[in-house]
């Protein structure tokens, strides 16, 4: 059976169950708190690749962006950042947040 990851809106306690697909349309409350106010959250999945894979991905990225051009390099790793491996860009909310507005457009740390 699938696991499934949650996050409770109310205690941002975040926690896996593993369910049945039918069993997962209905969110079960937060083992936490007891709140029903719960999200359903994409889970990432392991892909295994070698240092040198990773390497040489951001090799080929560095010349496919201006890297003086804040929002393309946002909006590149916004779109591919998962290529080069999860542990590469675990990042914050902040920091994805921050990713997300430099890619629309907006100001950088620089600004």
């Amino acid at each position: 059976m699938p696991v499934y990851e949650y996050e409770c809106q109310s205690c941002q306690n975040r926690y896996s169950e593993i369910l049945s697909i039918r069993e997962s349309e209905n969110l079960p409350a937060c083992p936490s708190c007891g709140s029903e106010n719960v999200r359903k959250l994409i889970s990432s999945v392991a892909v295994v690749r070698s240092s040198q894979e990773k390497a040489e991905d951001r090799a080929k990225a560095v010349t496919q962006i201006d890297p003086t051009k804040p929002q393309e390099v946002a909006k590149y790793f916004k779109d591919h950042g998962s290529r080069f491996g999860a542990d590469d860009f675990r990042g914050t909310d902040t920091w994805h947040d921050a990713v997300d507005r430099v890619a629309e457009g907006g100001p950088t740390l620089d600004e």
